[in-house]
This record gives C-alpha cells, structure tokens and sequence, in this order.
C-alpha cells in the first residue's frame, strides 16, 4: 500500500497542492441563503433548516481536491472498461497531471444551492426510511449521516441516492442495525478491491464505487457514504502511526450509536460489537509454535496504536491559528478511550510550551501523535495505547526540545525509562533491523518437508533425498549433505502444497583443502516465474524467483561428466530485506534526548558487533546502504527485543 496516512490523522495537508483561492471568505450563511430561505419556508419540518444550519456553519476548513488533472483523471475512469487495473489507473492519473495541475478548493466554491438541498434531502430519506429511525437522533443523524463529505476526498456530483439504489438490497427485511452494518461492510469490500494506490487524492464515492478497487482510506471513503446513504451513522476512525510498526497509520470505518459507543467489526463477525480489536492491529498467523519448535526470533503477531482519532464534519477540535507540529486539524476528535487505550501518562515540567507526545515512527523519527498543555508543573496525556515508547517534545522559539529520555507505556502510565548508563557499556550483537512479523515467518513454515535432491539423470527417474527441511528456515540456513554418492543434477522440491519462494540456493562439493567450493551449472525449474530462476543462484538475497505453482522444482545442471558430491546445501527463502546483509553499511544509534552514533560498519557476515553500546538504552540499526523499515529496540538476554 502506498505510504500515505489517512488524511483524517493529524497530517491533513495534502502532496502538491498548486494554490488556494482566497475566495472562502467568512460569510457561510449569506452565501447560502438561498438554502436556508428554502427550508425556512417549510415550517412544518423544522429538522431540516437546523440541518442546514449544522452543514453551512462547518462548511468553512474543508476542502476538495480540484483542477484539471482531477476532472480529465475522473472522465478517464468513467470511459474505461469494467476491470481496471494498477498500472492502468497509475498511467491514466500520470497523464492527467501532465494535462493540468490540482489545487484543493474550499468547499463554499463548489458546493452549490442545488446540491446542497438536495443532498439534505436525500439525507433525511435515507434516516426517516431506516429500520433503526427511533435509535438514530438528529444529533447523531447530523454528525455521522447528513454530512456530504466524509474526509478530504475530491466533491462530485449527489451520491447518496445511486449508492442507496445499489446497496439497499443487502440489509433488505434487516432490522439490527449491528447486522446491517456488517452486512453493508462485508458486502463493500468484496465489490471494492483492497489495492495500492492509484491517485495521490481520494476520489468521490461514486468514481470510486467505478474504479471498483481501493486503499484502504479510500476504501473507507466509499463505505462511509454507502452506510450514511442507507440511513446508517458511520465515520471513519484511524491511527495516525502504530506504535511498534512501519511508517503507515491506518483507516477504519466505525458505527456510532445515540450514547456515543463505537461499534466496529472485525475479521469475520457477522456484526458489529463494542471494544473490538482495533482494526488491521493483528496479523493472525497461520504458525503459532515457534517457541516451543525452538524457532530463533522472536514473532510480532500484532501492532499497538498510541492514538486513534476519529473525522468528522463539524469543528470539534479547538485549535488555535498555528501548530508547530502538525496536530492543528479542526476536525479530529481523540477517541482512543472508545477502542481500549485507557492508559493516563504523567510528565513532570516546567515548560510552559504545548507538549507534543511524540513516538518512532519507522525511517523517520520521533513523530506526534497528541498535544497537551502543562499546568501545575506536570502535562498528562489521556488514553495513550499500552506499550508504546514515547518521548515528550516541546518546541520553544521554533526549535524542537526533547522533554525527557524514552519511557514505556505501562497500564497506569510510565512503567519505565529507558535512561541509558554510558559508565555501564556492553558489546551486543544484532542481526536484523525491524521485528520479524509473522506474515514472513508463516510462508517459512510451510516449507517444511521440501527436500533436496542429487540425480545423475535428467527427468530424476532415479533421485537420492539430500537432505529435508525438518526445521522453520530463517534467511541463509545450511543443511549438512552426507551422502557418498555423485550427482550431476541437484534441485529444491516445495512440499507438495506448498510454493512459498526461494531467494538463494547453494550447493557445495568439498574441496582438497577440506573446506568447500561453491557449485555452478546451468539452472533449470517446472512451476516457477522462469524469467528470473537465474536469481535463485545470483548470491543476492534480496532478489527471488517466484514459485508459480505448488511442489515447483529449481536446480542446477552441473554439466555433462561433472557429477559431484555435495557436502551442504545453503537456502534462503524469500524474506522481508531486514536481515543483516554483506556488504550493506549499518549505523547503530542510541537515544537519550537525541540520537547519538555508538558505530558504523560494513556487514562483513549476516552479524554485527558493536562494543560501548550504554545499558537501558533505546537502539536503532540504520542500513545506510538501503530500506526504510527499521524499528527502536532495545538489548535483552542476549536479543534484540522491539519497540
């Protein structure tokens, strides 16, 4: 997925915006008086003068992506066929940039009369008509169904009443609105696709609905109006940035019901329930007994959100005129309480300055995520996630001043600091940059039981087992070969249901000096992506060659009259590109109140050394030869433990 954060977290300015008119000027209900004079004529449904009151007296701050590019990009979209690929998105967006620019317009200069009244109406249609009308409030209805906008996404044309023809059917005769709403969700997201992203802005729902294929803050777009168009209060809910992992945050669609409870659906539930798993926060792995197998590495199953805000139309952040640090939207509301994060976490200071809580966020650094004032000479952040690693950061005459050393966050605040001690210096060795999740160690897993295996013949009519992989395989691992015999064809079978794939392959001879040497041939595969067998052999593990199908077979044809025996077998399957690899430089790091470098080093193996590292410190390995993905952590018994 593209590395954008949704728009609705905290970072609400978006990539190149060309100019914004200075058009928007105050003076929202003048402009829309004729809106306010049409239903102030209709005394008998009050509701809906107030409604546009709600919508008018918000309006001012939102925006909508605008300009040629946009309208030439859309008018593609619409004029291609049914099935609408990456690339062909990609190129279409490309060449509508070259075609004119995109500047984001506020509101009030696109937003008319017309559509103003008749999306209010259509809104009213949608909540009047619903099964659930008694447990919908106008206060509700107005925050979470009558808005025409969910986030920052380009405005187009009336969307409420095609999505509700659409989609009314799948909560036909339902009268939950807990099911109906998983049942509008499951449904959307078969019809919409999860994919990259394709356009730096979000679409209008109804292009989207078209293209028929999504990230997932566009993604979340599109449902919204689709339950708000049936009548059914939704929101989009996200992480700015988790805690423990990537530099992405991420979106979700949330229900929100008259006492203000959240309900959410997660994985397969057949409806939506209170305090669910934050959404995306697991990785529910396939291969769950790594320690009992005496797997080497530590697995990350799930990641830890600091904050989670929530989007919304109306101004419910009181923000002042400037903020140093990016947390100024109007339009976010702190709702970490309503998904668990329950945490208070007290700093004692001085500083008179907003305090920004700020976390690690992966290839960048200590990065907000809430702003808190400080009174009485201590700030308390409210509702930070469990497990975070936090600094608290002020900014005084424009320069950033960091608080106090990392701390963990505990479940009744800080629960340690992580104050490194230089006096008390250790040697550690590490192997990898970023945490091993078990997204890659669940396609390790299933190689077991692929064999190795040395033939004089061609078709392998008659083959010898090398040896087997009986252990999960992590990055360079080596099998020991003790067979006598000579073989002319050597090859890696995958396991009959299996095609994960391999990114090196390595067969050894024994040399006369009783080491070994390193066998090349001509390579030979069934069942795997043949352009690129040649990488299987090309000493890189950072390129691979796809198994294709299930059982495939890759080897190497060592030559006519050239049988060999094989003393060992060095495999690689393909991995996350976050081990430590030859011949990449590598800087380790430490935090206090800013980073300091313990050493820099080439890879010389897939190890690393580094002596005078502090005790209780936080850590960063950086490879500066290469990829973003890095993680704090620090030293323990002997590992690296993540953060």
């Amino acid at each position: 997925m593209k590395n954008k954060l949704p728009a609705i977290l905290l970072l609400l300015t978006l990539a190149a915006v060309a100019h914004i008119p200075a058009s928007a000027a105050p003076g929202y209900r003048e402009k829309y008086r004729n809106v306010l004079k049409h239903y102030s004529l209709q005394s008998s449904d009050s509701l809906k003068y107030k409604a546009a009151l709600y919508l008018i007296d918000n309006m001012d701050g939102h925006r909508s992506p605008e300009g040629v590019a946009m309208d030439n990009y859309i008018r593609r979209i619409h004029t291609m066929q049914k099935a609408k690929g990456i690339r062909e998105l990609q190129e279409a967006w490309h060449a509508s940039l070259r075609e004119g620019s995109v500047w984001l317009a506020p509101d009030s200069t696109v937003v008319s009369d017309t559509f103003l009244i008749k999306d209010i109406d259509n809104a009213f249609v949608a909540w009047r008509q619903s099964q659930w009308r008694d447990s919908v409030t106008f206060s509700l209805f107005c925050r979470y169904i009558l808005p025409y906008r969910i986030n920052e996404e380009h405005f187009g044309r009336n969307w409420r009443e095609p999505l509700r023809q659409q989609y009314s059917a799948v909560i036909d005769g339902v009268t939950d609105i807990k099911k109906a709403f998983a049942l509008v969700r499951d449904t959307v997201f078969k019809v919409i696709a999860l994919s990259n992203a394709y356009c730096e802005y979000d679409l209008d729902p109804l292009t989207c609905n078209a293209v028929g294929r999504a990230e997932c803050s566009q993604r979340c777009v599109l449902l919204v109006a689709v339950l708000r168009a049936l009548g059914i209060p939704a929101v989009i809910d996200g992480t700015p940035m988790w805690a423990d992992y990537s530099n992405k945050g991420h979106a979700w669609v949330a229900m929100v019901m008259a006492n203000g409870d959240t309900y959410t659906v997660f994985e397969k539930d057949k409806e939506a329930k209170r305090l669910n798993p934050v959404d995306a926060s697991q990785f529910l792995p396939r291969y769950t007994t790594w320690e009992k197998d005496g797997f080497p590495y530590t697995v990350k199953t799930e990641k830890t959100p600091v904050k989670i805000y929530r989007m919304c139309y109306d101004h419910c952040n009181k923000v002042g005129k400037y903020d140093a640090m990016g947390l100024g939207s109007p339009f976010i509301m702190d709702v970490s309480g309503e998904y668990g994060l329950t945490t208070d976490v007290t700093i004692t200071t001085d500083c008179t300055a907003d305090i920004y809580l700020c976390a690690y966020m992966s290839g960048r650094d200590w990065m907000p995520v809430a702003k808190a004032k400080a009174a009485g000479g201590s700030v308390t952040f409210k509702n930070v996630g469990k497990g975070s690693v936090c600094v608290p950061i002020a900014v005084i005459d424009g320069k950033k001043k960091v608080l106090s050393c990392p701390f963990l966050v505990g479940s009744k605040g800080v629960e340690r600091r992580f104050t490194p001690v230089p006096a008390k210096s250790r040697t550690i060795t590490v192997d990898r940059k970023y945490p091993l999740c078990s997204y890659t160690t669940d396609t390790w897993a299933a190689m077991r039981g692929a064999v190795f295996e040395g033939s004089m013949t061609e078709d392998f009519a008659v083959t010898d087992t090398l040896a087997v992989i009986t252990d999960v395989p992590s990055y360079m691992t080596t099998l020991s070969v003790s067979s006598p015999k000579r073989y002319r064809f050597l090859r890696y079978h995958a396991p009959q249901l299996n095609r994960s794939s391999l990114a090196e392959l390595q067969f050894y001879a024994s040399d006369d000096a009783g080491g070994t040497r390193l066998l090349t041939g001509t390579p030979f595969a069934k069942g795997v992506d043949m352009p690129n067998i040649g990488k299987v052999f090309d000493g890189n593990p950072a390129t691979i060659c796809r198994g294709m199908n299930t059982g495939y077979t890759i080897g190497l044809d060592l030559g006519e009259g050239n049988g060999q025996r094989v003393a060992k077998i060095t495999f690689s399957p393909s991995t996350d590109l976050n081990f430590v690899e030859k011949g990449h430089l590598y800087e380790l790091y430490y935090f206090d109140t800013e980073w300091k470098m313990i050493g820099r080093e080439y890879a010389r193996q897939d190890k690393l050394t580094f002596s005078n590292v502090p005790e209780n410190a936080i850590l960063l390995l950086k490879d500066r030869s290469g990829g973003m993905e890095e993680r704090i952590f620090e030293y323990k018994d002997g590992k690296q433990v993540w953060h």
